[in-house]
This record gives structure tokens, sequence and C-alpha cells, in this order.
């Protein structure tokens, strides 16, 4: 059994992660940290509270960390184009000696998408364009070129240089509940998942 912690970056400050994640560096028992990726507060709080952004805030608890494995819990991958994410998350295992582990969903904040303009789209959409993403994502971060064409996204002789650390990739966690796609894309893709809602059966 492996344990982690989470510190989701809202309604605090940079000062208080950064000293709980100095700590749990030290507490054997943590094998990894996580933040999450959002932009708007989330379960239920106050809009106007204050929230840092995850993947920021990540590059810099590993530089204040030596031993920790790190990761967002989990990145919704309508907020970012899958091959500029592949980017940031072969840099990140660069700076920080291989430590990250790369957790992915289809994204579900609605609230969240609208007031930025980004399109959530159908569950059935979702689930395809995160299926696309998932293949763009290792693609890039495990091959010298990646060339893709589907609905949602398009490469053509794509790099992604330097590759991480952790090879071929850091460790996919596919974040979600859906039964019929989101277990068959972890199944195919991730080494772990996060399942955080609803019951075992």
């Amino acid at each position: 059994m492996r344990f982690a912690f989470k510190t989701s970056p809202q309604s605090t400050t940079w000062d208080a992660m950064l000293q709980v994640w100095r700590a749990a560096d030290d507490i054997e028992i943590f094998e990894s940290g996580w933040t999450s990726d959002h932009f708007h507060p989330t379960h239920s709080a106050d809009p106007a509270l204050p929230r840092l952004e995850g993947w920021i805030t990540l590059t810099a608890l590993a530089q204040a960390t030596s031993r920790l494995r790190m990761g967002t819990l989990v990145t919704g991958i309508h907020y970012r184009h899958p091959a500029v994410l592949a980017n940031m998350a072969a840099t990140l295992d660069v700076v920080s000696g291989g430590r990250l582990e790369l957790g992915l969903e289809t994204g579900w904040n609605q609230e969240e998408s609208s007031a930025y303009g980004i399109e959530l789209g159908t569950p059935k959409e979702r689930s395809d364009r995160f299926e696309e993403a998932c293949e763009v994502i290792t693609g890039l971060l495990s091959r010298e070129t990646t060339t893709f064409k589907g609905s949602y996204y398009e490469l053509t002789g794509a790099r992604c240089n330097p590759k991480p650390v952790q090879r071929p990739h850091p460790p996919l966690c596919i974040g979600g509940s859906g039964e019929k796609r989101t277990l068959r894309t972890a199944a195919r893709f991730a080494q772990h998942w996060n399942f955080d809602s609803g019951t075992v059966g």
C-alpha cells in the first residue's frame, strides 16, 4: 500500500502549501503529493476565493522537495492542447529528476469552462477527445516524432524534446468514473486510475 496527500491550491497561500510539502518530503510514509488543476474554486466553495494555478505550483514544489513524486489530480484535457501539455510534462519530469505522475481526465466543470470560453462538450465528445489526447501525449513523450490525425487533434512530425526522465513516459493516472469509456481508456494508456466518486460496485 502506498500513501499520498493532496493540497488543492485554493483558499490557502503559497507559503502554507510550501510548508506542507516540505514537511511531507521528510515523512517517509508519503510516496507522493498532488495538487489539483482548476482555475475557479471547486466543491461548492465561494467563487471569489483565490486559487493558485496547479501546474505552476507543482513546478515550484518540485524545486522545494527532493523525494516526493508529484502530480495534478487531475488535469482536464480540454484546458490545454495535448501537445502543449506533453511538453509541460516532459519539462517538469526533467526538472523534478523523474518524479512526475501525469494525472489526466476528460474535464467536467461546466461553470469554469463557460467562464473561460472553453468548450466542454457532451460526454461522448469529451471521451472521444480524451482518447485522442492520450494518444497524442504518449506519442510525443515516447517517440522521436509524432504524426496523428483525429477528429480533434492533428500533428505532423511533431517533436517533444527533451524527453522525460521516466521512459517511455511518466506514469499516467487517469481520473473519472465512466464505466464504458473511462475504464477502457485507462486500461489502454494508464498505469493507475483515480476513482473519487460513486460506489466501488
